[in-house]
């Protein structure tokens, strides 16, 4: 009888939107491979074509996927419980297995982005003060160097320009808490600098002092320039 509902419980999880995984796909899933996009804006396709496919979605660079194995110039993974495809050019994927490290590495990161939030929200109201550095007024770099340092102990540039510099850039789609986001007052360099709480939230020290503020809407929409991540 035991047999019989774990044998169940099997067909029941690897058959996801009415497509049975084969015993291979199983395989390889079990091993935990992960297809990753080096690139922002990877297809995800129907069927291993680039002709006779549609494409459903798109990836972003260090996003991955169960991998499920090879078809043609083209990898299958499990995308939301359904067998779809993605490019297998080196210039655009590659494989790795998922190992402890990467875990820990994962672990680490969370840890460091919800003690960034922290930190940040300790300000909200200081006052803006032009080349200020201190809790006695922030510009905005100096703000978000400061949180920097405190919550993890990492030194930024001194610039929102350097700052953003340094950073390892990454898609809108892709910031999360503790990122950087980059504005421009007149369309040029890089003049401001806040941090995501979300995709659509930043916490920031601008006219007014510390404080939240959309960069998907209102005033900063139009001035946004990029995001970066130290993290």
């Amino acid at each position: 009888m035991l047999k019989r509902i774990a044998s169940i419980v099997v067909a029941a999880t690897v058959a996801f939107s009415g497509l049975m995984f084969s015993t291979g796909e199983q395989a390889e899933a079990a091993t935990g491979t992960f297809a990753y996009s080096k690139v922002n804006g990877l297809n995800i396709r129907t069927a291993p074509s680039l002709t006779s496919s549609k494409v459903v979605a798109k990836m972003d660079k260090g996003q991955r996927y169960t991998y499920l194995g090879k078809s043609g110039s083209f990898y299958k993974i499990n995308y939301k419980g359904t067998h779809r495809y993605i490019s297998a050019s080196s210039t655009y994927t590659y494989l790795k297995a998922s190992t402890s490290t990467s875990t820990t590495v994962s672990t680490s990161s969370s840890s460091k982005r919800s003690k960034l939030v922290a930190e940040s929200k300790k300000y909200l109201g200081t006052p803006y003060r032009y080349g200020g550095t201190t809790t006695a007024g922030f510009d905005c770099s100096g703000y978000t160097g400061h949180v920097y340092k405190k919550a993890i102990g990492k030194t930024l540039p001194r610039s929102s320009r350097q700052q953003y510099s340094s950073a390892k850039k990454i898609s809108k789609s892709s910031i999360q808490a503790g990122d950087l986001v980059f504005f421009s007052h007149s369309g040029g360099t890089i003049q401001h600098v806040g941090m995501a709480l979300s995709k659509t939230q930043m916490i920031n020290s601008e006219t007014g002092g510390v404080k939240y503020a959309s960069f998907t809407s209102g005033y900063w929409a139009p001035r946004y320039v990029g995001a970066g991540s130290y993290l």
